[in-house]
């Protein structure tokens, strides 16, 4: 912990189970960037997965550094991202001007997409919408690992050329001869499922697009394809956090 804490300048990991201090870490790193440089509090980012731990780690800053610990920014994700949105708008002309998607709002348009696609897995006969809540899971398990439908999609037919290439893929001789071997039926309903998603996926974007809606996810990933894209604005955050 110590070495953590006492790491000015440059990348630092910690890995670490529940229980053992990483927030005491952070806080304490904070505290110690303050006392050996002149870096303003507000200088420093600092960001967490949930509004209790940016509670839990102003709070220990108070009790090690006084009121500086307000000025330091201190956010979840999804918070900072949003404060980035409200306070940049012409840098998020995506985002700015529409709403929020609710649940209702996301069922209604995967409903719509779903009656519009032409699906062999994803949408049985005898109950058409049985895969739509588990879709807008994945789809937001997707998005919160940044993999945007493009991506997902190229992901797919990699691992379908893949799956293809399988030495063993299929019997070579018997009354079975050229059919695939039974172990790998279930890989490949797989893979035509994620097939099938990346579609609901790409078309889900667009309807948001379309709708002037955009889901909780959108925040941080409008915030990341701006940094990556926009260098000006990359170099402004850069300027404004000299530690992250």
């Amino acid at each position: 912990q110590r070495e953590a804490v006492d790491a000015i300048d440059g990348p630092v990991l910690v890995v670490a189970g529940p229980g053992t201090g990483k927030t005491q870490v952070l806080t304490l790193r904070i505290a110690n960037i303050l006392r050996l440089t002149d870096t303003s509090p507000d200088s420093i980012l600092a960001l967490t997965f949930t509004n209790s731990g940016v509670h839990s780690m102003r709070e220990r800053l108070v009790e090690i550094i006084g009121s500086r610990a307000y000025r330091v920014v201190i956010h979840t994700f999804h918070g900072f991202c949003n404060d980035l949105i409200h306070h940049y708008p012409e840098h998020f002309p995506r985002i700015v001007g529409a709403r929020p998607a609710n649940q209702a709002d996301q069922l209604k348009m995967m409903e719509r997409i779903i009656d519009r696609s032409r699906l062999t897995c994803l949408k049985p006969w005898n109950d058409p919408y049985h895969y739509l809540t588990s879709g807008l899971l994945a789809i937001d398990r997707l998005k919160k690992e940044n993999v945007a439908p493009r991506d997902f999609l190229a992901i797919i037919e990699r691992a379908t050329v893949e799956f293809e290439a399988l030495p063993d893929l299929r019997h070579r001789t018997g009354i079975h001869a050229g059919k695939i071997r039974g172990r790998y039926h279930s890989l490949r309903t797989q893979l035509f499922k994620n097939r099938e998603l990346g579609v609901l996926y790409r078309r889900y974007e667009a309807a948001l697009a379309d709708s002037q809606l955009y889901d909780f996810s959108d925040m941080v990933m409008e915030v990341i394809r701006v940094v990556e894209q926009d260098e000006d604005f990359r170099l402004m955050l850069q300027e404004e956090y000299q530690y992250f």
